[in-house]
């Protein structure tokens, strides 16, 4: 299993590579943002308790405590989190520069998970973040920047990086004697608590629609159900570091994603950062990393 989490994790980091595209879609069919997040959290929820109920893996016999089920749900928020921070910063900021800030979750999540284990990356995976982060600027064909930047974009887009690095690292180090599903669908829960309470003035105010809820249940798949699962089951699998930098494979992810589904332009300069972003992550995942 250990050889197969790194692929499985990467596949979790590709799948929320296209909610992006997913949300202009749904933007340019008259879906409002709190609107598009709530059915988007509402379906992952329904979706997994239904799974969960269906299994009859109650949550008493999985050796865990209601204090351990209530961190875990607590922790689900960091996703809420996220989403919501994204997109403030998306009013103010342009794509590009929000993605950029948004990969910081990569050394911030490193960070974080060096601080929690005390065990610190090796030089060869602190050398794979620098060349994703230079990778990242040029996917994100950010250079030159021609206009002024909103402090509130950048900050709220860095909240997010913050957030998704808790994601990240919660989803690796809590509930792990939970089963994957289990441990999925109490993330969801509680992400769609933070959602509810976020953009409940919104909701209030607007009616129901039908296309919100289909757009919401379709990035429901990508952007909760399926990189939450692989998440959590497989990233306490690859090694301390490895993780975040498998997590960068969504920025040419949804750069590809954009291409096909919006005709987004792709320049050789983008072309050239989704390559150095993935020589980083094989660069990380080479056989024989050891650890200080």
């Amino acid at each position: 299993m250990k050889r197969l989490a790194p692929w499985i994790v990467g596949l979790g980091a590709i799948s929320y590579g296209i909610p992006a595209s997913l949300f202009k879609l749904a933007g340019r069919a008259g879906v409002q943002n709190g609107s598009l997040l709530f059915w988007s959290f509402f379906s992952s929820a329904v979706i997994l308790t239904l799974i969960h109920v269906s299994r009859g893996r109650r949550l008493n016999a999985q050796n865990t405590s209601w204090r351990q089920v209530l961190l875990v749900m607590a922790a689900g928020t960091a996703s809420g989190f996220t989403n919501t921070f994204y997109i403030l910063a998306l009013r103010s900021i342009p794509v590009a520069v929000a993605a950029v800030m948004l990969m910081q979750s990569v050394w911030l999540s490193v960070l974080l998970g060096a601080m929690i284990k005390r065990q610190w990356p090796s030089r060869r995976q602190l050398l794979s973040i620098i060349l994703v982060l230079a990778g990242t600027v040029l996917a994100a064909d950010l250079l030159p920047i021609t206009t002024a930047l909103s402090g509130w974009g950048l900050l709220f887009s860095f909240l997010a990086a913050v957030a998704y690095a808790g994601t990240l690292q919660f989803t690796a180090s809590l509930g792990n004697n939970l089963e994957p599903l289990t441990k999925t669908w109490l993330l969801c829960v509680g992400a769609l608590g933070l959602i509810v309470v976020a953009w409940g003035p919104q909701l209030i105010n607007v009616p129901f629609s039908l296309v919100a809820v289909k757009w919401g249940l379709l990035t429901a798949c990508f952007s909760m159900i399926l990189p939450l699962a692989c998440y959590s089951r497989f990233m306490p699998l690859v090694p301390l570091g490895v993780g975040p930098i498998l997590s960068s494979l969504e920025l040419p992810a949804s750069i590809v994603v954009a291409f096909l589904l919006l005709g987004e332009w792709v320049s050789w300069l983008q072309l050239v950062g989704v390559i150095v972003i993935i020589s980083a992550v094989i660069f990380a995942n080479r056989p024989g990393i050891k650890f200080k």
